[in-house]
C-alpha cells in the first residue's frame, strides 16, 4: 500500500483548507473565542467542503482558461491586435478581484454559488483600496518568505490569512452595519 495519500484527496482538500484557514483567521480577527482551533477548523472543513471545492475548481478552470490564452497571446506575439491584449489584461483583473474575495465571502455570508462570484466581483470592485491593499499585502509576504525559506513554512499561510481577514472584515463589518439600517 502506497504511505501517500490519493492525489485527489490532497486536490480536493486544497480548497475547503483554505476556507477553513480564513474562517479561523476570522474569529482571531473578531477576537471571538474558540474551544479548540483545530475542532472549529474541522468543523468549518466538513461544512464548506462541497461548496468550496465547487467554486474552488470553477476558479481553477477559468485559471486554466486564463493561462492558455496567455500562452497563445505569447506564441502569436505582433499578430493580436493590442486591444485584445488590454482585454486580457483586464479580464485577468477581475478573475484576481474574484478570486482574492469568493473564499473569504464563503466564511462570513451563506448564499448561493452565483451569489458568490456575484458578490466577490461587485465588493471586489467597489472596494477597490481594499483589494488594492490585500494584493499588496498578499505579495509583500510571499516576497519576504520566498527571501526567507524557513518563513514559507512556518508562517506564510497564517500570517496571510490574518492580514486578508483584517482588511475583509473591515469591509464586511461596514456592509452588515448598513444591511441592518
Amino acid at each position: 500500500m502506497d504511505l501517500f495519500l490519493p492525489t485527489w484527496l490532497i486536490h480536493c482538500g486544497v480548497f475547503p483548507a483554505t476556507v477553513a484557514s480564513l474562517a479561523v483567521a476570522r474569529k482571531w480577527v473578531r477576537k471571538e473565542e474558540m474551544t479548540s482551533v483545530l475542532q472549529y477548523f474541522r468543523k468549518v472543513y466538513k461544512e464548506e467542503f462541497v461548496r468550496s471545492n465547487i467554486i474552488g475548481w470553477i476558479l481553477m478552470a477559468i485559471g486554466l482558461i486564463l493561462f492558455v490564452n496567455y500562452r497563445a497571446m505569447i506564441e502569436l506575439g505582433n499578430q493580436i491586435p493590442i486591444f485584445v491584449v488590454f482585454a486580457y489584461y483586464l479580464v485577468l483583473f477581475f478573475y484576481s478581484l474574484v478570486l482574492v474575495w469568493i473564499f473569504p465571502l464563503i466564511t462570513h455570508y451563506h448564499t448561493t454559488i452565483k451569489q458568490y462570484f456575484k458578490n466577490a466581483f461587485i465588493i471586489g470592485m467597489s472596494k477597490l483600496p481594499f483589494s488594492v491593499a490585500i494584493f499588496a499585502v498578499i505579495f509583500l509576504i510571499c516576497y519576504v518568505s520566498l527571501e526567507l525559506p524557513s518563513m514559507f513554512v512556518f508562517i506564510t499561510f497564517g500570517l496571510t490569512a490574518i492580514t486578508m481577514m483584517f482588511f475583509v472584515m473591515q469591509v464586511f463589518n461596514k456592509i452588515d452595519e448598513h444591511s441592518y439600517r
